[in-house]
């Protein structure tokens, strides 16, 4: 159609309160939250300063009113139909990835699952499959993976200008935060 994806987001914390500031809610609507820590909630419809604007700014007071709270992703599955649900975002930590993410998939909804995947290649494969079995789209969020940046450092690598490479060791200083001020 021509509207917006109903989504819920699982996972208010630190990377779930970036990823509410930089999607598009002419694509994707978020009409639900999800996090066992009432903080996080709290925090993901206030915002911080920097990259977490929170639900608030980025639709409204008014209309982020109307986006449910959940602890728990039950619940949250419980509401699906009441809700509208057509996908979820996981953001909670890593060793959760896998789980969540299966048990939204068998409730017919479609995942974008921050990246890690998961903790080990069986548990991967095992989101792969569930996604197949149930029709479902599964996506892992690497949102670096299509950057210039690296796509250029691929290009400079395949050249062959930098020689037989044995060893690499990278830093990246993310949001500005060093040197700390």
């Amino acid at each position: 159609g021509n509207r917006a994806v109903r989504t819920a987001l699982i996972g208010c914390g630190d990377e779930g309160g970036v990823l509410v500031g930089e999607h598009n809610p002419e694509f994707n609507e978020i009409v639900a939250v999800c996090d066992v820590r009432p903080t996080n909630l709290d925090r993901v419809f206030r915002g911080d300063t920097g990259p977490r604007k929170g639900l608030n700014r980025v639709y409204g007071e008014a209309t982020a009113r109307g986006i449910r709270r959940f602890e728990t992703v039950e619940d949250l599955l419980a509401a699906k139909a009441s809700l509208g649900l057509e996908a979820v975002v996981v953001a909670t930590p890593l060793n959760t990835h896998d789980a969540i993410s299966r048990m939204c998939m068998d409730a017919g909804l479609h995942v974008l699952c921050e990246k890690l995947m998961a903790r080990t290649i069986g548990r991967c494969k095992d989101m792969i499959r569930t996604a197949k079995d149930k029709g479902v789209l599964l996506s892992i969020g690497h949102q670096r993976h299509y950057s210039p940046l690296y796509a250029q450092a691929l290009e400079v690598l395949n050249t062959g200008l930098l020689g037989d490479i044995k060893y690499i060791r990278a830093l990246w200083h993310r949001n500005n935060s060093w040197p700390a001020n």
